[in-house]
């Protein structure tokens, strides 16, 4: 299955389209992968359903984000519509990120595990456009340039900076 979302999403990030900061004709970076979101929140609205759970929690955010439609609070109220008429269900959808920016979400990170759960994400998590694993930087691995690194080093640095720990 994956294979054939590979096949789905041929979205291939070269590094100078990513760190020039291209867009398509839509207006869209072009990393947008079309419906990749939806997809993930279906599938686990899926397992969510199989396993008799109620909730569906995502990482998604529209405050300091690369403008993804299928991050946007519309697209994810919409889709639980979708989802609970598809399956008459009543799940929810939990974006618990969407209204806040990176630092908060650090901050958020912080004040849930401390330290622990901060290096955790530090050391585990990966967000870089461009799949870069060699450079280590203060809030994690990635080529440090393109967007998605841009903002998690800013909300890290925002952090940092009003950070208590």
């Amino acid at each position: 299955m994956v294979q054939q979302l590979g096949l789905a999403f041929p979205v291939v990030y070269d590094r100078d389209h990513v760190l020039a900061g291209r867009y398509r004709v839509s207006g869209l970076p072009a990393t947008f992968v079309p419906g990749r979101n939806l997809v993930f929140l279906t599938f686990a609205a899926i397992v969510a359903y199989q396993r008799g759970l109620k909730y569906v929690v995502a990482g998604v955010c529209e405050t300091d984000f690369s403008g993804y439609p299928d991050c946007r609070d519309d697209t994810v109220k919409a889709l639980q519509v979708a989802i609970n008429l598809g399956m008459e269900a009543r799940l929810v959808l939990e974006t618990p990120l969407m209204w806040i920016d990176k630092a908060a979400t650090w901050r958020l990170a912080d004040q849930l595990g401390g330290q622990a759960l901060v290096d955790l994400i530090v050391e585990e998590t990966h967000t870089c456009y461009l799949g870069d694993r060699a450079q280590r930087h203060d809030w994690g691995v990635g080529c440090g340039t393109c967007d998605a690194c841009r903002l998690r080093a800013n909300g890290w640095l925002g952090f940092r900076a009003g950070s208590t720990s």
